[in-house]
């Protein structure tokens, strides 16, 4: 009997491991949407979005010279632990840490990515938002993005996010949920008017 428990608990174990790893197919280069982002570096999951706004995974050393390349200014990190501090130091860029928890993920965290993006373009300044692998978090903040900067519709902006390559994982349901009218509304109304009610 405790055999068989141990034998089910072990299986149990190793699915949701391998279902934790899935990532959403991406789409074939030939059929993906010319405005979704663009490759920069894949080794390092490093896009152009816009013409101020990239995603990527962690960065390491290797992908600095890249960044000043494309006159990165802003790095936006959103793990819990933070890296930048270490691998970004003595570099000229302005690191803002916003720890967000993949499971916990909501609303305000994604204000806050919003506030910085809108920050920075107001001073002109290029922005890349990352996580650890470039792909859920960073994923959900550059939906909203493509919501409240470029006025996509949630339903595109969702394919990217899934289907743009970037490796969204679906375990991660909690994420598609964010994006309700509501939510966006109060994205909306916090980035013209703060002092609304929450």
């Amino acid at each position: 009997m405790k055999l068989k428990l141990l034998a089910s608990t072990v299986l149990v174990s190793l699915s949701l491991q391998f279902v934790g790893c899935m990532t959403t197919s991406a789409l074939p280069d030939h059929q993906r949407p010319q405005q979704w982002g663009t490759v920069v570096n894949k080794q390092h999951n490093f896009y152009r979005i816009s013409d101020s706004v990239f995603r990527s995974e962690q960065p390491s050393t290797e992908i600095i010279p890249a960044l000043k390349e494309h006159d990165i200014a802003v790095v936006i990190n959103l793990r819990s632990r933070d890296r930048d501090k270490t691998v970004l130091a003595q570099q000229d860029f302005q690191l803002v840490h916003i720890p967000i928890n993949t499971w916990a993920i909501d609303r305000d965290d994604l204000l806050q990515v919003m506030k910085t993006i809108q920050t920075a373009e107001k001073k002109q300044q290029k922005v890349l938002i990352h996580c650890y692998h470039g792909s859920d978090r960073t994923g959900a903040s550059v939906a909203m993005y493509r919501i409240i900067f470029e006025n996509w519709s949630v339903d595109d902006a969702l394919k990217e996010m899934k289907h743009g390559g970037y490796g969204f994982h679906p375990i991660w349901s909690n994420i598609e949920k964010l994006f309700t009218p509501e939510n966006i509304k109060w994205i909306r109304e916090q980035l013209t008017n703060p002092s609304l009610a929450t």
